[in-house]
Order: structure tokens, then C-alpha cells, then sequence
């Protein structure tokens, strides 16, 4: 026998019987014990009972040391910037991870048939306190704002499309069928204004989709703001509300009315009382936009109603794109408008801002909601992006050598690309679209080139007076070779406009496009720098827009005190305070990993109904 017994003062008489040790033969660690005891290796002066204590305590150091990772914090990195959240912003501090330009793989094996392929969204670090008592108190002027603009809405202008925020009137430029509401839907839902956002959908049950009030649809506007805002409310309230979609198909279907000409390329504006045997004629001269920035909306229409005619249609759009795409005057671009006869593209004049903006910005945005099932989307992004940076991006002559690169426009005209450096708040989007391409390609020098593209617009609104980006604006570009130097040193003060060598239209008109980028490059990065830069943004905004009724767009914001103009567009309740909101909400919130947002704001939900 391999063990001892052991007395009785040692244990209980129970432990101690006969009966436990048959039933309980000596363990494996009492025989290696006695063992070494026999060789003089444990020391024979010490009990049983001690040595069991000793053998244990070694082996649980040994399992400690071994096997248990441990828990020391790696060194911090030496690349990673300080920023005014140091001590308190998401993913700032010594004990959190740093934000890294590179995505985190899809999990594998995950039993979520829903979950996206795509990591948009960076990986956010604990939030202390003292930063999350910073940031609520933002997002909560900014809910405050929307409140303020909201209520003016409700009482002066309820029903109709647009508020006027100085007069009180109101007026109906999108066929009248409360432009305002329906774009502000989703944006009531997200800031937790549950009990308007139902008075809102009551109201949404009298408009008839299925007859306008003037007699031309703009099939562009009413698609992104009405139909998107619907099917937006829709995902953004996990389809709790039939109503939504219930108007969102009876608006689809009239708008694809528009769509019954001899190619399938839907006219600008569809003149409803037409009759539908007789087929719609081409236009030429129709903005690009215009046909090429319906994908979202009715992709994620037909993947919620099954209608898959919706998707086949705006196919078509994307196919007759697609063919024409290397065979432009500038190979990869299209040009800012085309003949929907053919189709067409003779133009000469290329932009990414006015009149063909969310034709590129739906190309990844696209691509995301079909789940990256088809490489169509992502190959004409991709093919388009090479000559976009090539000749429209340029880097500026500024005042402190600002590293950042604006979007210009390009004629084509006399043989190769000529850049105009005129600059359109409109496409200061452009840096958000580059950051979300980045992310689905993975590429840290095309995140390093959104960076860059979006600390443009912040740059143009720090350098006028009222701190406020005007619409559109001329600066000189930097030579391809040569320094670049700013070199008069008594103009180098940030806002006075020095820099700007021409402003040909310096209102400021409620747009979220400079917003827009912030926010995506705040939720790619998880930089908390994104989080100051749209504050500061944001505090001449709200001073200089507000009125008593609402906010309103502004004169000349090269004023120190701009004058306020009697007109607040639907987009100011949709996209611009929404995408401030989001900014100071938390990351998962309307999350870039779960929803695609079209380019009036609105939310689809990705993985989602895909279409097979």
C-alpha cells in the first residue's frame, strides 16, 4: 500500500474509517508525496498534513506562472498623438488601446448569419467619466437645437415641406408632402423623441404618395428625402411601424413610373398625370447625379418589399454607367452631366461636387448594403478613385503650410485635365467617402488620404470670420515641384480668409456635407480629435443660424455677424444636426457596422432582406 493511514486527530473519525479509505483510494499527489519523503526530497520531520499544504501551494504557483496570461499593460506606442480628451476620450489614455487606421477582420465562424463583412467602425476604448459628462452635454445642445427647429416647424409650417425660420410662412418646393417630416423622422427616433415621432407618423397616414400636389415629381429629391426617410425610419425602429413601409412602396411605385422610357434611364422630372402605356423620352443635358444616385434606396426598397423590378431597374442605371466608365474624356470619371437618350456622356466638365456628388459617394455605400455579393460597385469606385485623386484632389496654398487636400473641378476640353481650384462645401463629403473606401479596401494610405480630404473643410471653416465654410471658394494650388511655402508673413491668422483667392458664393446654407466627414472619420479612427474639431464647428453654427422660430441659412459668412436669410431646407433636421448628434453619441449607435446611410442621412440596415 502506497500511503499512511492518518490518525484520528488529524481528521475526522469519518474521513479516518476504514469504509472511506476503500472507497477512496490515495491520490495521485499523496503516492508522490510518500514517494518523496522515501528519497529524502520532502523533509520527513514535517506531517502529512503539512506537506499536502506545501505540494498544493507549489502547484498552484506553477499553474499561476504558467498558464495564466498575464495582465501587465503593453508599452505605450510611440506613434499615438495627444489631443484635448487625453484624460477622458474614447480610446484615449494610458490604459487603452489606440485607435489603429486598420480594421479589425470579421469574426469567423460566427453563428450570426447577419453579421456584416465589413468592419467599418473602429475598435473605442472604456470612456472615462469626465469624457462622457463632456460629450452628453453636447449631444444634448444639440438635441436642444433640433428640438427648437422642430417645434417652429410644427407650428408655423406643419404638413408642408420647409419652415420659413425668420418670417414664420412656408413653402412647398418638393411637391408638398411634408418634406420636413418625413426627412426628420429618423433623426426624431434617434434622439429618443419617441412620443413625436409617433404624432409625426399619425400625420404621415393622410399623404397620399400615390398623388402629388404639383404636376412634376423630382424623381431625384423625392427619392432620397421621401423615400429614403421612410425606409430610414423603417430600419432605424427595427420595422415596428408597417406604415413606413406601406407608404414607402406606394411612393416607390410612382417614382418607377418614371423609369418607363426606351432605355429604362428614369426622366429628372416625371410629369405624374402622363399616361403609363406611353413611353417617357430622354432629355439631355440631365445632371449625373440624378440618375446615378438611386441605388440605396431602391435596393433597400426592394429587399424589404420583394419587388426585386426596383432593383432591376436601377441596374440597368449602373450597367449603362459601368460601360460608359473608361470611355469618357477623362477614363474612370463621368462627366457632370449626360444625354439619357443614348445614354451619353460627351461633357467635358468632371466634378465631385454640384451635380454629380452622390453618384460617387453610393458607389462603396452600395456596394456595403448588397453585402459585398457583387464586385460591380467596388470595382467602378475603385476605377474611379485613381483618376478623382490624380486630378481632382490638390493640395492648397495656405497660411501655415496646412498638409491637407481639397476637391476641385476639371475641363477636359482642350485634350488633357485642366483643375479649376474651386471648392464646393457640397464636396466635402468627399473625405467620408474616401475614409469608408478605405475601410473596405483595407488600405492605410487611401485612410491617410481621407484624413487629409477632411481636415480640408475643418481648415475652411476655422479660417473665415463668422468660423463658418462658405459654399464656394477659389485657392491657389500648390506647384507640382518647388516649395510651397507661405510666405507672407503678415497674413497667416486663421479668420481673415487669407488663403482664399476668391469667394464667388459665401452663404452658408445649413449643409451637413463638412459634418458628414467628421463624424465618419471619427467612427473609422476612433481619434477623439474628430469629436473637438466638430465642436468647434458646431458652436458658430448654432450661434449665427438660430432665429426664434427655427435655424436659418446665412448671407456672407466672411462677416464676423452674417446675415440671416428666411430659409431652412429639410436636410438641416435630416443630416446636419443628426450627424452632430451622432457624433457626440455613443459609437454603437447607429452604428457604421450594421447601417448604410444614404446621402440625405438616412439609415438602411446592412445584411438585411439581401437580395439573392
Amino acid at each position: 500500500m502506497d500511503y499512511e493511514p492518518v490518525s484520528s486527530s488529524e481528521f475526522s473519525s469519518e474521513f479516518s474509517s476504514y469504509e472511506y479509505k476503500a472507497r477512496y483510494p490515495p491520490s495521485f499527489m499523496n503516492r508522490a508525496l510518500r514517494r518523496l519523503q522515501r528519497h529524502g526530497v520532502a523533509p520527513p520531520s514535517l506531517s502529512t498534513r503539512q506537506i499536502r499544504y506545501i505540494a498544493f501551494a507549489i502547484f498552484v504557483l506553477v499553474i499561476y506562472t504558467v498558464f495564466i496570461p498575464s495582465h501587465e499593460p503593453p508599452p505605450p506606442s510611440s506613434s499615438q498623438s495627444s489631443s484635448p480628451l487625453d484624460n477622458g476620450g474614447f480610446g484615449a489614455g494610458e490604459d487603452l488601446v489606440p485607435p489603429t487606421p486598420k480594421p479589425p477582420p470579421p469574426p469567423k465562424g460566427s453563428s450570426n448569419k447577419n453579421a456584416s463583412p465589413f468592419r467599418i467602425q473602429a475598435n473605442f476604448g472604456t470612456e472615462t467619466a469626465a469624457a462622457k459628462g463632456i460629450r452628453l452635454e453636447r449631444q444634448k445642445e444639440v438635441k436642444e437645437a433640433f428640438i427648437h427647429a422642430w417645434e417652429g416647424y410644427k407650428k408655423h409650417a406643419w404638413l408642408h415641406d420647409e419652415v420659413l425660420p425668420i418670417s414664420g410662412g412656408y413653402k412647398d418646393p418638393f411637391v408638398g408632402w411634408a418634406a420636413t417630416l418625413v426627412d426628420g423622422l429618423d433623426t426624431l427616433y434617434i434622439m429618443g423623441l419617441q412620443k413625436e415621432f409617433e404624432y409625426a407618423l399619425e400625420a404621415l397616414e393622410s399623404i397620399n404618395f400615390s398623388k402629388p400636389n404639383t404636376e412634376r415629381v423630382p424623381v431625384f429629391e423625392t427619392t432620397i428625402r421621401y423615400l429614403g426617410g421612410m425606409l430610414g425610419a423603417y430600419d432605424i425602429s427595427g420595422g415596428k411601424y408597417p406604415i413606413l413601409l406601406e407608404k414607402a412602396d406606394q411612393l416607390g411605385e410612382l417614382l418607377f413610373r418614371a423609369f418607363n422610357t426606351a432605355n429604362g434611364i428614369p426622366v429628372p422630372y416625371y410629369f405624374w398625370r402622363h399616361k403609363e402605356d406611353k413611353k417617357l423620352q430622354g432629355e439631355t443635358n440631365v445632371l449625373i447625379a440624378q440618375i446615378g444616385s438611386l441605388s440605396l434606396e431602391f435596393t433597400r426598397l426592394a429587399q424589404l418589399t420583394g419587388k426585386k423590378k426596383y432593383f432591376d431597374g436601377i441596374s440597368r442605371i449602373t450597367d449603362y454607367l459601368d460601360q460608359a466608365q473608361n470611355h469618357t474624356l477623362i477614363p474612370g470619371l463621368w462627366p457632370w452631366t449626360v444625354d439619357t437618350t443614348g445614354p451619353s456622356f460627351p461633357s467635358a466638365t468632371f466634378t465631385l461636387g454640384a451635380w454629380a456628388d452622390s453618384l460617387y459617394e453610393y458607389l462603396p455605400k452600395e456596394h456595403i448594403l448588397l453585402g459585398g455579393k457583387r464586385d460591380q460597385y467596388l470595382r467602378m469606385y475603385n476605377t474611379a478613385l485613381a483618376p478623382a485623386s490624380e486630378y481632382h484632389f490638390f493640395k492648397p496654398k495656405t497660411p501655415g503650410d496646412q498638409d491637407i487636400l481639397f476637391t476641385g473641378k476639371v475641363e477636359a476640353s482642350s485634350g488633357s485635365p485642366i483643375l479649376s481650384t474651386e471648392v464646393q462645401h457640397l464636396g466635402c463629403f468627399v473625405g467620408g467617402m474616401v475614409g469608408l473606401g478605405a475601410r473596405i479596401n483595407d488600405s492605410p494610405s487611401e485612410l491617410a488620404m481621407a484624413i487629409r480630404l477632411s481636415d480640408s473643410c475643418y481648415w475652411a471653416y476655422t479660417n473665415t470670420a463668422s468660423g463658418i465654410m462658405p459654399e464656394i471658394f477659389y485657392i491657389d494650388q500648390c506647384p507640382a515641384e518647388g516649395s510651397c511655402t507661405w510666405t507672407d508673413e503678415e497674413k497667416t491668422g486663421l479668420g481673415k480668409q487669407y488663403g482664399f483667392t476668391r469667394v464667388d458664393d459665401s452663404t452658408y446654407q445649413l449643409r451637413p456635407e463638412a459634418i458628414e466627414s467628421i463624424f465618419i472619420m471619427w467612427r473609422i479612427t476612433g481619434d477623439p480629435e474628430w469629436m473637438e474639431k466638430g465642436w468647434r464647428m458646431w458652436q458658430p453654427i448654432a450661434n449665427h443660424t438660430r432665429t426664434a422660430i427655427a435655424n436659418a441659412r446665412l448671407g456672407d459668412v466672411t462677416s464676423e455677424s452674417p446675415k440671416q436669410e428666411d430659409s431652412m431646407e429639410s436636410f438641416w433636421l435630416a443630416e446636419t444636426l443628426k450627424y452632430f448628434y451622432l457624433l457626440f453619441s455613443e459609437p454603437g449607435s447607429v452604428s457604421l457596422d450594421e447601417f448604410v446611410l444614404n446621402t440625405e442621412a438616412h439609415p438602411f440596415r446592412q445584411q438585411d432582406h439581401l437580395l439573392t
